[in-house]
């Protein structure tokens, strides 16, 4: 996939001159390069061919010849026969890093699997860090090679020609002069290379102690690289060629600062090259991956020096499998160890470097206490000895086990005290460094995400480039190919800039870019051409053109911080002193960056941010910039009252639908935009550390802005600092899973093979998911009845989960067979064991179940619970107290609770409307039934503190 197959051939073939043809070519140059390789006997490559084949070639593969009447060997190909050289070869690649042929595809070639190993990558980019250091012991090292293999030929033919004469000689052996002057010369020369082969290898043997020292930077190099290898598992615009990669390294070897201290000069290698690598892709990575991106590389890093412990490092990405029933250890009677956290710490004492941690909560549970109930447990020592014995990253586990939502900003602690501040903190998008990356032959790609536009951007840019009278763009859609093409082959002559926007929606020319990005020739193309394509993550968009061309992502910056850098860095140092009253007008400008800033990032806050989620825009901030900028230009006082209009209902308000949200923002903004923002040390939150400052140009702001935290404490967005309990639980599990997609399938040490933990966990949860109801039983049991809609529920409820506990006991059934080698282990299934495997809830039980964030062994226990509850409904009856939460379908309980009310008082079900009465009792103390509408308990309520369990509520 990385294009060693094509070099590996282009080079071993050369001399046999090799045909290179591509996929995306025409069929005429395709059919008249095959016969002509046939005909003549010279080999043809055909490179990016997709995993479904041309049946033009067929006969090619399946080798179809036959012997004419004139008994010459012939082909038939197409409509033509065309007579077989037996000499001729057909190779295929394929740029897809993980291609599925069809069965009946692989009997007619032979799979080669010429990815890259991070053993043979080290030994390249040892090569290419030797070659760059020094280049004498390079070229003597590369010409001892040759020197060697060609010796080694020769001494292969002097035996080969002995061994002939041997054979065929006639007589006596000794009577051969000719045979015995061979023998003399042979030996004389055989002694000659043996001593200058004995010599090579001692050079050779200094050569390598010699590169041997650099070892380390080609290390780096090979676990760098396989850090962003299968990043297009997680996106199919994350795409890198090794080409890229290798272009990267040598730039950075160049461009490291040098020193005469060997292990020094090794080490700035590496530290340049590391950051090199992340700011090149965190360009072109999505706001929600970057953080990731960084723990991947800092982790791989690790374990390369052997400091990472895999059975820890799974745990901190899935967690443990064990329930905890019947653990030895009792859990502590207080009430702010759940039992999620109770069966995290179970699971976490059985890995060997946390033994007796469950028996130290369970004895002492104080101290621990103050980890739970602490604003930043991240940065609390553990209790007791835990603090020293444990290291960052296992420190990450109890974090994990105890407070999973400040789970990131232990990370980026982890990541920050292993690479530096900087790794934690993406580069700015700025296109004035991506652009020099770019060639006429490199195409600039923007990536782009909901509400997204960098045509403003790249507009801009243009115009300070002097290019903006030659960029041209298309948006792409029916019929637009042939425009496009024109537009191209203008460009490439003319030297201007193309456009391309919306690849995503031209599915059926992409093929067609392909060929038109491989049919630019360098060296006749205008040097001023680019090529600038937009596209939202595509699978359809050609690999060829992602892996090769300069990748940016355009969206907003994650975090207060980030944010406000990114829009200070935009505005140029002119525009800090626009204005009449410049004093006023900077702190309007600031004021406004921030509010921003501010309801861009409350949506992590899901329904507590804005009910509605919506896609506000770099544009409604600079109009209302704009306005604002005009507004204190002509008026003598600011007309507050009119910005804040203008702002919160014409220019954001024009986005914002839902009641509740326009009285939000209208809110929000009166603290952003009012007489006391002019005041020096205006507080924008209650703590002051969002503040009104005195700087009079755009590096006294920045300087300001790099001083704010990295992550913005709830307050900051006007909520409760328990706000982002679950919105920062939510981003930990994505990220621990998005981080699983690219585990390899590696032991889970403790003994056990991959197949085996998943055959075990397999059994396990047969042996506890309960078997399918019975439906028929129920039925009469519990007929359909006017006066009783109850019995329609729990009809409805068997059915729903009997779809879901039949697909659960078939597939167990079915991958246990199949790690047997009893039947076919399908796509399927084995998407299925890697999820058993990674604690996750397997996709085809996902969607036949209802919603659920719970990983698999808590989702298992949650689905036994729920079983139980609706056996107890239909053992004993109609239930006096009704789990909600535990229905598969809630809102048909809601329904028929309902009509039970309108059918007994004889009331239209749409005139009833629900009342909710909250009881003292527990679900398990209330005996009788209410008297008017139901008992339900199991209602989860988000409050201003915390997160809560309703008591039982009686309604309707």
């Amino acid at each position: 996939p990385q294009g060693q197959a094509n070099k590996f051939l282009k080079t071993s073939q050369a001399k046999a001159q090799l045909k290179v043809i591509k996929a995306s070519d025409s069929s005429k140059k395709i059919t008249q390069n095959l016969e002509l390789g046939i005909r003549l006997g010279t080999p043809v490559l055909l490179e990016n061919v997709l995993e479904v084949l041309d049946p033009f070639l067929e006969p090619v593969l399946l080798n179809q010849t036959y012997k004419d009447n004139s008994g010459t060997v012939v082909i038939k190909l197409g409509d033509n026969v065309i007579p077989y050289h037996a000499d001729f070869r057909f190779s295929l690649t394929t740029v897809i890093p993980n291609p599925h042929y069809a069965p009946e595809v692989q009997v007619k070639v032979t799979l080669i699997n010429f990815t890259i190993t991070p053993d043979g990558l080290e030994e390249q980019l040892l090569g290419t860090v030797v070659a760059a250091e020094r280049p004498d012991l390079s070229e003597l090292k590369n010409r001892l090679v040759v020197e060697g293999a060609d010796n080694r030929r020769k001494l292969a033919e002097l035996q080969s020609e002995i061994l002939f004469m041997l054979s065929n000689s006639q007589g006596n052996i000794l009577d051969d002069t000719k045979l015995i002057d061979t023998l003399g010369v042979s030996k004389v020369t055989s002694e000659q290379i043996q001593a200058a082969l004995a010599e090579a290898e001692k050079a050779e043997k200094e050569i390598d102690e010699t590169r041997e020292k650099y070892v380390p930077v080609a290390f780096r190099g090979s676990v760098l690289f396989f850090a962003i290898s299968d990043l297009s598992l997680i996106d199919p615009m994350y795409q890198y060629s090794l080409v890229w990669f290798n272009q990267l390294f040598v730039n950075g070897i160049g461009k490291a600062e040098p020193s005469d201290d060997l292990q020094q000069r090794l080490t700035n290698v590496n530290d340049y090259v590391t950051y090199s690598l992340y700011a090149n892709v965190c360009r072109s990575l999505f706001e929600q991956h970057k953080l990731m991106f960084s723990f991947l590389v800092c982790v791989k890093i690790l374990m390369g020096e052997s400091m990472i412990n895999l059975p820890e490092w799974r745990f901190l990405l899935a967690g443990g499998m064990a329930t905890g029933e019947g653990h030895a250890v009792p859990r502590p009677n207080v009430s702010w160890l759940n039992d999620k956290m109770w069966v995290e710490i179970i699971n976490l004492s059985a890995l060997p470097k946390f033994n007796g941690l469950d028996k130290d909560v369970s004895d002492n549970p104080e101290p621990w206490r103050l980890l739970i109930d602490s604003t930043h447990p991240e940065d609390e020592p553990l209790p007791g000895r835990w603090d020293d014995a444990l290291d960052m990253l296992q420190k990450m586990l109890v974090t994990r086990a105890l407070r999973p939502g400040k789970i990131v900003p232990a990370i980026q602690n982890f990541v920050r005290y292993h690479l530096g501040q900087r790794f934690i903190e993406p580069p700015p998008f700025d296109l004035a460094l991506a652009y020099p990356d770019s060639s006429p032959v490199l195409p600039l790609i923007f990536v782009l995400s909901s509400g997204a536009d960098p045509v403003k951007v790249l507009r801009e840019y243009a115009r300070h480039t002097g290019m903006s009278d030659k960029l041209e763009s298309i948006s792409l859609g029916q019929g637009q190919g042939p425009k496009a093409e024109k537009m191209i082959k203008e460009g490439k002559e003319q030297g201007k800039w193309v456009l391309l926007m919306n690849c995503h929606l031209f599915q059926s020319w992409m093929v067609q870019l392909e060929k038109e990005v491989e049919d630019i020739e360098i060296d006749k193309t205008n040097p001023d051409f680019r090529l600038w394509l937009t596209s939202m993550p595509s699978k359809f968009f050609p690999v060829s053109v992602l892996q090769n061309g300069v990748k940016m992502t355009f969206e907003p910056p994650k975090g207060l911080r980030l944010n406000l850098r990114t829009a200070l860095t935009q505005i140029p140092d002119d525009d800090f002193q626009a204005t009449k009253t410049p004093d006023v007008w900077r702190k309007i400008l600031f004021a406004l960056m921030l509010f921003h800033a501010t309801i861009l990032e409350r949506k992590k806050f899901g329904a507590l941010g804005w009910n509605i989620p919506y896609e506000f825009t770099d544009g409604d901030r600079d109009v209302c910039l704009m306005q604002a900028k005009m507004l204190v230009d002509e008026y003598d006082e600011v007309p507050w009252k009119v910005l804040n209009i203008l702002t919160a209902v014409v220019n954001y308000g024009g986005r914002v639908t839902d009641t509740w949200d326009i009285r939000t923002i209208g809110t929000l903004l009166k603290s952003y935009l009012n007489e006391e923002v002019t005041r020096d040390g205006y507080k924008f939150t209650s703590s002051g550390v969002y503040r009104s400052i005195s700087a009079t140009d755009r590096q006294g702001y920045l300087d300001y802005v790099s001083e704010l935290p990295v992550n913005a404490s709830p307050e900051a967005f006007g909520l409760h600092d328990n706000a982002d309990i679950t919105c920062a639980q939510n981003e930990t599990f994505e990220l621990f899973a998005t981080i699983l997609k690219l585990q390899p399938r590696q032991h889970a040490g403790g003994g056990k093979s991959r197949d085996e933990v998943i055959a075990d966990v397999a059994t396990d949860i047969q042996g506890r998911v309960s078997a399918e109801f019975d439906y028929e039983s129920a039925v009469v049991k519990y007929p359909t009845r006017y006066e009783e809609s109850m019995n329609t529920v729990i009809q409805q409820e068997i059915v729903r989960y009997n779809k879901l506990l039949k697909v659960i006991h078939a597939s167990l059934k079915s991958i246990k067979k199949a790690i047997k080698g009893e039947v076919v282990m399908s796509e399927d299934l084995e998407k299925m064991g890697t999820s058993l495997f990674n604690n996750q809830v397997p996709e085809m039980w996902a969607a036949k179940a209802y919603p659920s964030l719970k990983p698999l062994a808590s989702w298992v226990n949650d689905l036994k619970d729920r079983t139980n509850f609706i056996q107890a409904w239909f053992d004993e009856g109609k239930p006096v107290t009704f789990w909600i939460s535990g229905m598969y379908f809630p809102q048909a309980f809601l329904t028929g609770t309902l009509q039970n009310y309108a059918r007994k008082h004889q009331l239209p079900i749409d005139t009833i409307s629900w009342g909710y009465e909250m009881v003292d009792e527990s679900f398990d103390q209330i005996t009788s039934p209410a008297e008017v509408g139901v008992y339900i308990y199991g209602l989860f309520i988000e409050v201003r503190a915390q997160l809560c369990e309703a008591s039982p509520v009686g309604g309707a």
